[in-house]
C-alpha cells in the first residue's frame, strides 16, 4: 500500500483520476457482463425464466423502478460522475484569472470534542509558511477556557458572545456562530473562507487546491471530496460503510451538477471542506434557523446566481462513533432540508434516501415470488441498477482505502465487500430516520461525539 504522507497520497490518487474516463467505464461494463453471465447461469440452473410476458407484478415493478430511477437528477448520477472526465488539475493548469488577499481557515466548535479540535489544529502547523493563510477557531461556548489555553499561539480564537450580547434575526446554533464570524471579519471579495468541521483534517494538497481554485477559476464557491478515514477507519463496519455511501454520492449528487452546470443540485453542499468568497458570504449571510445551514446557504446562493466549482483534493474526517449519533445526525440533516420551502427539495430528498432501496428489494421479489417469469429487458434493467450502484460503492471504498495508511490489499477487498453488503441496510436506517422526521422533526443541533 501507499505509505507516503497524506498530501502525497492525495496527489497520487488524482494523477490516477485524471484518466477516470478511460479506467472506470470499461471496468463497469466488464463487471456488468460478468454479473449478467453469472445470474443467467444461476437462473437457468433453477429453471427460472427471464423471457416471460407482462403481469401485474411486472407492471408494478416497472412503474416503481421508473419513478425512483428518473426522480434522481439525473438518473444514474453517481455512474455518470464517476465515468465523465473529472479534469482534477484544470485549475492548476489554467492561467491566472484573479488575485486575493487572505484565505481564512475557519473551524467552528462547541468545544465538547476537545481532543478532536486539537488534533485538527495540529495539522495546520505544516501550513504556516503560507503568508496568505489566517487560522481561526470559532468557539460557540462561553465556558471553554481550557480549550482556549490549549490552542497554539498562531491560531486566532474567536469567541461567540452569548445571546444577550450578540443577537440575530433568525440564526441559531452553528449558523449563529458563522454569522458572528462573518460580521466580525469584515470580509471583502479579496477574502476567502475555508469552512471546516472540528474533525476535518487538511494538508498541503487541500490548501494548494484552494489556491488553484481561487487563482485559476471563476467560481465563487468551491466544495470538495471528503473521506472518512481520519479516525476510527473501519472500527465499526456499519458506520464506516454508511460513510462510503456518502463518498459514492460525491461522484454524482454533489459533484456532477457542479462540474456540468456550475451549480449544485438544489442545495446539496457539504457543511465542511467548503471554500466561499467573502463577498458571497456577505450577500447570502448565515441568517437562518435551518438545521442544515449548509444546504440553506447553497440553495440561496444558487437562487442568486453564484457559480460553484469542485475542489479536487481530499479532506479527511471520521464517521459517527455510535448508531445513536448516526441516527441523530441524519435526522438533523433531513429536518433542516425539509424546512426549505420548495417541493422539489423535499421530493429530491425522499427519492435520494428511499429510492435506492428498490434496486435490491424489487429484483429479489420479482425473481423469487412464485418464480414468475419477467421480460428479459426488465431483468437486464434491474440487474444494471444493482450492479451500477454497487460498482460506485466499491470504487468509493477502494479509493478511500488507497489514501489510508496501513490498509492491506486483503483489508481493501474486505472493506469493499462489506460496503456493498451493508449498503441496503444503511439506506433502510436512513429511510427510517427520514420518515421519523415527518411526524417528529429533530429539535436542536445535536453535536455528535468525536475522538
Amino acid at each position: 500500500m501507499i505509505s507516503a504522507k497524506p498530501h502525497l497520497r492525495t496527489t497520487s490518487l488524482y494523477k490516477i483520476l485524471e484518466y477516470n474516463y478511460l479506467i472506470f467505464p470499461p471496468v463497469l461494463v466488464l463487471t456488468f457482463y460478468v454479473c449478467y453471465a453469472f445470474f443467467r447461469f444461476q437462473l437457468d440452473k433453477l429453471n427460472i425464466s427471464v423471457a416471460g410476458g407482462w403481469d401485474w407484478t411486472t407492471v408494478v415493478h416497472v412503474l416503481l423502478t421508473f419513478i425512483c430511477t428518473f426522480a434522481q437528477a439525473p438518473p444514474y448520477s453517481n455512474v455518470w460522475g464517476l465515468c465523465l472526465p473529472m479534469r482534477p488539475f484544470a485549475y492548476a493548469r489554467a492561467p491566472l484569472k484573479r488575485s486575493f488577499k487572505t484565505l481564512r481557515i475557519c473551524l467552528v466548535t462547541k468545544g465538547t470534542n476537545f481532543e478532536t479540535v486539537l488534533n485538527s489544529v495540529h495539522q495546520w502547523e505544516d501550513l504556516r509558511q503560507h503568508s496568505y493563510l489566517r487560522f481561526h477557531v470559532v468557539i460557540d461556548d462561553e465556558n471553554c477556557e481550557e480549550l482556549r489555553k490549549a490552542l497554539p499561539s498562531f491560531v486566532q480564537i474567536i469567541q461567540v458572545p452569548g445571546p444577550n450580547i450578540f443577537r440575530t434575526r433568525k440564526a441559531k446554533y452553528k449558523a449563529r456562530a458563522l454569522e458572528f464570524y462573518r460580521q466580525q471579519q469584515n470580509l471583502s471579495k479579496e477574502d476567502w473562507v475555508l469552512h471546516l468541521d472540528e474533525e476535518s483534517l487538511i494538508d498541503a494538497a487541500s490548501v494548494q487546491a484552494c489556491f488553484d481554485f481561487i487563482l485559476g477559476g471563476e467560481a465563487q464557491i468551491g466544495m470538495g471530496t471528503i473521506y472518512y478515514n481520519g479516525v476510527n477507519h473501519w472500527q465499526n463496519s456499519f458506520l464506516s460503510a454508511a460513510e462510503v455511501t456518502r463518498i459514492s454520492d460525491d461522484f454524482g449528487q454533489f459533484q456532477l451538477p457542479i462540474r456540468i452546470c456550475g451549480r449544485p443540485l438544489l442545495g446539496y453542499m457539504h457543511g465542511s471542506w467548503v471554500l466561499i468568497n467573502g463577498a458571497v458570504e456577505n450577500a447570502i449571510t448565515w441568517e437562518t434557523a435551518c438545521l442544515a445551514e449548509d444546504f440553506w446557504f447553497a440553495y440561496n446562493a444558487v437562487s442568486r446566481g453564484f457559480k460553484f466549482g469542485w475542489l479536487h483534493a481530499v479532506v479527511r474526517e471520521q464517521p459517527p462513533e455510535t448508531l445513536r449519533d448516526f441516527f441523530r445526525q441524519r435526522r438533523r440533516w433531513y429536518t433542516g432540508i425539509f424546512s426549505i420551502p420548495n417541493v422539489f427539495v423535499r421530493l429530491s430528498l425522499m427519492t435520494t434516501v428511499i429510492g435506492p432501496i428498490s434496486f435490491f428489494v424489487w429484483p429479489l421479489f420479482t425473481l423469487l415470488n412464485k418464480r414468475e417469469p419477467i421480460p428479459h429487458w426488465l431483468f437486464v434493467w434491474l440487474l444494471w441498477n444493482s450492479v451500477s450502484h454497487g460498482y460506485t460503492i466499491v470504487v468509493a471504498s477502494v479509493l478511500q482505502d488507497l489514501v489510508t495508511a496501513g490498509v492491506s490489499w486483503s483489508s481493501l477487498i474486505v472493506h469493499a465487500a462489506k460496503s456493498v453488503v451493508l449498503w441496503p441496510f444503511v439506506h433502510l436506517l436512513q429511510a427510517f430516520a427520514l420518515v421519523s422526521c415527518l411526524w417528529q422533526p429533530a429539535k436542536g443541533f445535536a453535536v455528535i461525539a468525536k475522538s
